[in-house]
């Protein structure tokens, strides 16, 4: 094991050299994948637009295509033991009546990347936002080493869209399937996958929708009725449930348990070594996890990354995680920091900044290893 851990390690040394040759550019707007080129959108994390689209869902079904996301897909007979070894969750173990939330570290337990991940007979696809999808699939792919595993960019062969709001379970009856009744499990529909995801005082149903793009107009003709709302409305939905999304803004900046990621289920703590493992188990076991991801709302915009200050401080408390328009103006937003300056007034981009109204998360901060 520690044999092993010394390798990661080192092995990681060398990735994170071969990543930063990609992030940079990413960062900047530029695709390294020409295909991908077309389709890829400005850098994700803050969602700017009418706060009507945001409302929308609190009176009534819509839905939202996902354009921003991407699929790797990962294919061969050792396809879910590699992922299995590299991922924060199980993978081995993974059903396929599931979507599970998943996470690709450092060695030093830092996200990298966060992930939706399904999978069936002969593959397991990963979805996460296409701004890191080409540095992702770069740095998994030197891994793979000498396991019977193949990774691709699928986004062109997948479209996903969200249907949330009041009456999206009946809406999605159209459909003609039982809808699972807990986040994280998923039904089958032909090639599709139709999964429930985690709700919020304010938006109790959510839907994801995972198509091939050979069955996905079909899909799309039996839920024409709805109305479509903008991308950000389905992010903003995201933040409202406190689920956390990694973008190119805020990679290697959170350990899982600094944005909750344990605690909506993206890890496993009795699965074997995943780099950055050794990490995030100290942080679990060693005591009273310090930082903490937490809800709030605030009058300005803030970009993922942005720094956030307790009142009276010079240096930054924490960091946004993600941040949307809200259905009553303003902007909601996910920030870290540790869990005594939430007690002290908090401001957004410099100590005199806008102030953060904090709000109440949707559930409970457990300890998932008690």
């Amino acid at each position: 094991m520690r044999r092993l851990g010394q390798f990661m390690r080192a092995y990681d040394t060398f990735a994170r050299i071969e990543f930063s040759l990609v992030s940079p550019l990413m960062q900047a707007g530029i695709s390294t994948t020409p295909s991908l080129a077309a389709a890829t959108p400005p850098l994700g994390g803050c969602w700017q637009f009418d706060p009507a689209q945001a409302a929308a869902p609190l009176g009534g079904a819509v839905r939202s295509a996902l354009a921003g996301l991407g699929v790797i897909t990962v294919t061969g007979e050792d396809a879910a033991r590699f992922l299995h070894g590299q991922l924060t969750n199980d993978v081995e173990h993974l059903g396929t009546d599931r979507l599970a939330l998943d996470g690709y570290c450092t060695a030093k337990g830092r996200l990298l990347a966060t992930f939706r991940c399904w999978r069936d007979e002969q593959a397991i696809q990963l979805l996460l936002p296409r701004e890191v999808l080409p540095a992702v699939l770069k740095r998994l792919a030197m891994f793979v080493l000498r396991a019977k595993a193949r990774l691709a960019d699928a986004s062109d062969s997948w479209r996903a869209w969200a249907v949330f709001g009041a009456g999206a379970a009946s809406a999605l009856s159209a459909l003609g399937v039982t809808l699972p009744a807990s986040a994280g499990q998923a039904v089958r529909l032909g090639g599709s996958r139709i999964a429930r995801l985690h709700g919020s005082a304010r938006v109790a149903e959510r839907f994801l929708v995972l198509a091939p793009a050979a069955e996905a107009q079909l899909l799309l003709a039996k839920l024409a009725g709805l109305p479509v709302v903008d991308e950000g409305a389905f992010w903003w939905s995201e933040i409202d449930a406190a689920v956390p999304t990694v973008f190119a803004a805020t990679q290697e900046k959170f350990v899982p348990q600094m944005i909750n990621f344990e605690v909506v289920g993206g890890v496993s703590f009795s699965k074997g070594c995943y780099p950055g493992q050794e990490v995030v188990a100290r942080s679990q076991y060693r005591g009273k996890l310090r930082r903490r991801m937490q809800l709030a709302h605030c009058a300005a915009a803030a970009a993922a990354g942005a720094d956030v200050f307790a009142d009276g401080e010079a240096e930054p408390a924490g960091t946004v995680v993600m941040s949307a328009s809200a259905p009553e103006g303003g902007f909601d937003m996910l920030f870290e920091c540790p869990l005594e300056k939430t007690e002290a007034a908090l401001h957004l981009g410099a100590p005199d900044g806008p102030l953060l109204e904090r709000r109440a998360l949707p559930y409970e901060l457990v300890d998932v290893t008690a």
